[in-house]
């Protein structure tokens, strides 16, 4: 089938295919008569030449569309404090338009809203903005109405990572119950802070924000650096990589990952960057801060937390989004192995194309989430033989 993804490993081939979800391996002697395999037949990684893919997808997506449970409760948040923001990034989606800050009226609304709307599960908050720690009293208030009501959540946050200190750490670990953010890096100390372009003079932004980091990861919140690279400042990259190492050593709080800015560009260049951007990969792996890939284990139903039940959206000024536009298909879908995965949202004015490159990363995204769950399997095949060996001697 279209929807198969080979990964080879030590122990043979691992197959995943992105319609069922289902992975298995291969030994070496089973690759050699594929057709003999009978469990290929049964789970649809093997049929017939004419059959028809797509068309088997769409049925697949819709029956699981109509048996999809219908959700009673909000479990994920996105709050944006603030669309204000203390940086002035070139590439900023929210260039020139007007910051709208939240107020401690609608804070108490949001927490009285998410009180209500709660079942059992831990409710997961994602501050946002902007730069949500500009309006920092907000976070504060909405944390603290949900513990006076005995609310269990967990936050993490997307941020420059400037405005934190050793106080608004503590906070965060304490009230916020803040368990990893997301900090981009730019490039190297001058492009960075040239990017960057804070609104405050005469300081070493760069060395302030990885002086943060370390605080941030000193506590044992985890810190994800998104490297976001584009033909200005991808040569520097792999230097930048180098002197994170050089300062942070091996970490198990901090992961490093990359990831294109948006924009048009020629497919010479296009093929470029993303050949570039998988040697930095490969860098980040050898130095310990891959971040670990998860498997889907469901056909994909919905593109991001803007269109999923179990999710809110809301604004500064209260308001909740929903986003539930999806795009037609596509030529390149055709013959694309990543299709059930893959969901495309009219409203998504960053993701009105798709290119080779994406396709490539898409695939190789899944094939070091295929590695990774391999591995994780192999390790618990250890630890219950290790304990099988520790009664067998008791």
């Amino acid at each position: 089938m279209t929807y198969v993804i080979q990964c080879p490993v030590e122990d043979g081939v691992l197959l995943y295919h992105t319609l069922t979800c289902c992975l298995v391996l291969l030994t070496h002697e089973e690759k050699k008569d594929i057709i003999a395999q009978l469990e290929l037949i049964d789970f649809w990684f093997l049929v017939p030449e004419e059959h028809d893919d797509r068309k088997l997808c769409h049925q697949i997506r819709q029956l699981a569309q109509l048996f999809k449970p219908s959700e009673k409760y909000i479990t994920d948040y996105t709050i944006l404090t603030t669309t204000g923001c203390n940086a002035r990034c070139f590439y900023c989606y929210e260039k020139g338009t007007k910051p709208i800050t939240m107020t401690t009226e609608t804070a108490h609304n949001v927490s009285r809203f998410i009180i209500t709307h709660r079942d059992e599960k831990n409710v997961k908050i994602s501050w946002f903005g902007g730069e949500p720690l500009v309006n920092i009293k907000v976070i504060d208030q909405i944390c603290s109405e949900l513990k006076e009501h005995d609310v269990p959540f967990k936050s993490s946050m997307i941020s420059n990572g400037y405005l934190f200190d050793i106080d608004i750490v503590q906070r965060a670990k304490e009230l916020w119950q803040l368990q990893n953010v997301q900090i981009t890096l730019d490039g190297t100390e001058q492009t960075y802070n040239n990017v960057k372009n804070y609104v405050y003079k005469k300081t070493n932004a760069f060395e302030k924000v990885l002086k943060n980091i370390k605080l941030l990861t000193d506590k044992d919140i985890k810190v994800v650096i998104r490297l976001n690279v584009d033909k200005h400042n991808i040569d520097e990259m792999a230097q930048l990589i180098t002197l994170l190492h050089n300062r942070f050593g091996t970490n198990k709080f901090l992961s490093i990952y990359s990831c294109e800015l948006y924009g048009k560009r020629t497919p010479k260049d296009n093929a470029a960057l993303y050949n570039q951007r998988m040697q930095l990969e490969q860098q980040i792996e050898m130095c310990n801060y891959k971040t670990t890939r998860k498997l889907p284990k469901d056909i994909k139903l919905n593109r991001c937390m803007a269109d999923y039940d179990r999710s809110a959206v809301i604004s500064p000024d209260g308001h909740l989004g929903k986003c539930e536009q999806r795009r037609a298909d596509i030529e390149a879908c055709a013959n694309c192995s990543y299709y059930p995965q893959c969901f495309w949202l009219l409203m998504c004015p960053n993701h009105d194309d798709c290119t080779p490159e994406l396709q490539k990363e898409h695939i190789y995204n899944i094939k070091e989430a295929m590695k990774d769950e391999y591995l994780r399997y192999l390790n618990r095949n250890d630890n219950n033989k290790n304990e099988q060996e520790d009664e067998t001697e008791i």
